[in-house]
């Protein structure tokens, strides 16, 4: 049997993106398209819990949250390229101390931060592309098969919808990886999901090929019924900044 060579290096595309009517699009060298997150957005959901928590206190609460996840996210990529640790910070620490294990199984990093698209018509931008090794955490992990990798940060251990929201997020960006580097050899046939939660391990979610099948079927119902319900604009001005 045929094994397939090991991709040491792959172009890395920089996220151009726009927004429109409160919803995010990536401008891909097939035009503009919507993004993952933006289809899979259910803001409706967090209606009552507005209520209950009062506009100003959930602002609080959501800009908290996004701040200690970008400081973990460019933690882990500058980490990842650099084998450096960030500062001490006095409130992001426990996130960092949850991630960290699973930081060190990687074996070989491709990609971070890159930006994908799919002729299904939607792009996104992915946490992570790397090799795992073997080890205690992945006693399975080939670190001939590429694993796309998706950081998440969380006050206490995810799971339910809010995880399988982030699955079919896995699913869209390892098809969408497939696509844009299909001439390059490059496969992705699994998927993790890595949450960093103060005081835990790192919680860690494993999704393989027929996961991913199952859950991209899932995925293109969403993005269906995005399209039925939106129209993508013919011209839009790109944020240089983002």
């Amino acid at each position: 049997m045929k094994v397939r060579k090991r991709v040491e290096s792959i172009k890395a595309y920089e996220s151009h993106r726009a927004q429109h009517d409160g919803n995010r699009f990536y401008s891909t060298p097939e035009g503009f398209m919507p993004s993952v997150t933006t289809v899979l957005r259910d803001d409706s959901k967090f209606d009552g819990w507005r209520k209950y928590q009062g506009e100003k206190k959930a602002n609080a609460i959501l800009q908290a949250a996004s701040a200690r996840g970008t400081w973990t996210h460019d933690s882990a990529e500058h980490y990842l390229w650099t084998n450096e640790e960030p500062d001490f910070h006095y409130i992001y620490q426990p996130w960092w101390t949850s991630i960290k294990p699973f930081l060190d199984t990687i074996d070989h990093t491709l990609l971070t931060e890159g930006a994908l698209w799919n002729s299904d018509n939607y792009a996104g931008a992915c946490d992570c592309i790397a090799y795992i090794r073997p080890c205690e955490m992945f006693p399975d992990a080939n670190v001939n098969e590429a694993v796309l990798i998706d950081f998440k940060t969380a006050n206490k251990p995810i799971g339910g919808t809010k995880l399988y929201d982030y699955e079919l997020q896995c699913s869209a960006y390892v098809k969408a990886a497939n696509y844009v580097y299909r001439k390059s050899g490059l496969i992705i046939r699994k998927a993790v999901i890595a949450c960093a939660v103060p005081d835990y391990e790192v919680q860690i979610f494993e999704m393989g090929r027929d996961d991913l099948n199952q859950l991209y079927a899932h995925f293109l119902e969403r993005l269906e019924d995005w399209h039925d319900k939106h129209t993508i604009p013919k011209t839009l001005s790109v944020d240089v900044a983002n």
